[in-house]
C-alpha cells in the first residue's frame, strides 16, 4: 500500500527514480533520515521497492550504482549499497534528501 507520511524525517510512497542511461521509473520507496550527532550531520537511507522490474530484467543495478529519487517533496542523490531479502534496493543519501527534514536552526544540515 502507498502512503503518503508527513513526518519531517521521512518519506514513503511513490518516486521518480533515475538511473544513469535510463528513462525514469515510478517504484515505492521508504526513506528515513535522523541527525547523527557523532558525524555532525544528517543522514539519510532506506529501500526502492521493485526497481528491477521497473527497469527491466536486463538492467543491472548493483552496490555503488547512484540514483536519483525524486519525491513530491524535493529530489536527491542516492548510492546502492545492497539488495535485501525481497530484492529492494537498500540505499544511503549522498546529497540533501529528498524530503522534509527538521529545522536547520544552527547550519548542520
Amino acid at each position: 500500500m502507498t502512503e503518503f507520511t508527513d513526518e519531517p524525517d521521512g518519506y514513503r510512497g511513490p518516486a521518480h527514480i533515475t538511473v544513469e542511461g535510463h528513462a525514469p521509473v515510478i517504484v515505492d520507496v521508504e526513506l528515513s533520515g535522523n541527525f547523527e550527532p557523532i558525524s555532525g550531520r544528517f543522514v539519510w537511507r532506506g529501500r526502492v521497492r521493485e526497481l528491477t522490474r521497473a527497469l527491466g530484467a536486463e538492467t543491472e543495478v548493483t552496490a555503488g550504482t547512484e540514483l536519483t529519487i525524486a519525491t513530491p517533496e524535493g529530489s536527491g542523490v542516492a548510492r546502492v549499497s545492497g539488495l535485501d531479502l525481497w530484492g529492494s534496493h537498500m540505499v544511503d543519501g549522498v546529497t540533501r534528501p529528498p524530503f522534509p527534514v527538521m529545522e536547520d536552526t544552527e547550519g548542520l544540515l
